[in-house]
């Protein structure tokens, strides 16, 4: 199935809201160096965001049930980490478990309506200082359920970190109007990530990808159990280490590591092309900055836009081989 002319709108405005995070995050006011290699890896990765819109499907209709379960999994990491004092990832982590529990064969849910509640759990990781209103995060909740269909499922199929740009997308549109009206009384949605400059982050990153990236492709979990459990098992025994603030720098490089993973191999063919997203997502952790740090979804944003731009880097490389690449297969990207 070829895209739609709506497809192809949705896709302008996914591409946009990369750009602004990529220009507000890793160009302004970063160190000279850095400016000029972001610039540089800039141009893959509009190489590749325009394949993945050009390979991607018509939009797809959203199921009652995916917007259910992404409301669910809004509410269930806004109690866990607004009322309950859990750290966000390991929040996140166990909505992402429970979610692919419930996919497994006989269960309630779907792959795909699983990777909604999944979505979900990003909206709601407000930390008790937050001042919005629960009603606010519900309605997040709900729009990224349905932007999960439209760009998770349609405009980006396949690309990992997806899930993470859903919610970024859906939390940043709801708080901007609810702060607009005078809802938000603070504009750190998360607690801000001091720290990032550690180059440990880099090999981190890259191994919470490939651990991902083997369980699904070598072992055939689903995407939630991939991600949720290493995640839950490596974000928890470091945040429960005492290592401050460093402790949650280095948990969230493999939490965002994770999402890189899920890469399906119609994007990247193997483990190399996955594991140099993923040093390249390490890479953009150590220079993160802006008024976006600590924002709703930033982290799998960020691995978006690392796996676009080696989408776009292994175009170039078969281009320069006399190879066509092989249009984005949708079989396995709808797994979830």
């Amino acid at each position: 199935m070829k895209p739609t002319p709506a497809t192809y709108v949705l896709g302008a405005v996914v591409l946009v809201a990369l750009a602004g995070m990529y220009v507000q995050s890793f160009v302004l006011g970063a160190d000279p160096v850095p400016t000029i290699l972001v610039v540089i890896i800039g141009i893959p990765t509009v190489i590749g965001a325009g394949y993945a819109v050009r390979t991607s499907l018509p939009l797809l209709r959203p199921r009652p049930v995916e917007v259910i379960t992404a409301l669910a999994g809004t509410m269930a990491s806004l109690l866990m980490a607004r009322e309950m004092g859990i750290p966000p990832l390991v929040a996140a982590a166990l909505v992402a478990v429970a979610c692919g529990v419930g996919a497994l064969p006989g269960g309630p849910l779907d792959a795909i309506s699983a990777g909604a509640g999944y979505t979900g759990s990003f909206v709601g990781l407000l930390t008790p200082n937050i001042t919005l209103g629960w009603y606010w995060v519900a309605v997040a909740g709900v729009l990224a359920g349905l932007l999960w269909t439209f760009v998770g499922r349609s405009v980006i199929q396949g690309v990992g970190g997806r899930m993470g740009l859903v919610g970024f997308m859906a939390s940043a549109a709801v708080y901007w109007i609810a702060d607009l009206t005078g809802h938000d009384q603070n504009a750190v949605l998360l607690p801000g990530t001091d720290g990032m400059a550690h180059w440990a982050v880099v090999p981190i990153g890259a191994a919470g990808a490939l651990i991902t990236w083997v369980l699904m492709n070598r072992l055939g979990w689903g995407f939630n159990l991939a991600s949720g459990l290493p995640s839950l098992a490596v974000c928890g025994v470091i945040v429960a280490s005492g290592l401050g603030g460093t402790g949650v720098v280095l948990a969230t490089a493999f939490f965002g590591g994770t999402f890189v993973g899920g890469t399906t191999t119609a994007r990247l063919p193997n483990a190399a092309w996955l594991g140099a997203a993923g040093l390249l997502y390490g890479a953009f952790m150590l220079h993160f900055e802006g008024p976006l740090a600590g924002h709703v979804g930033v982290i799998g944003t960020t691995g978006t836009i690392s796996v676009l731009a080696i989408i776009g880097i292994e175009l170039g490389w078969r281009w320069s081989r006399g190879r066509t690449p092989a249009p984005g297969s949708t079989g396995a990207a709808r797994r979830y």
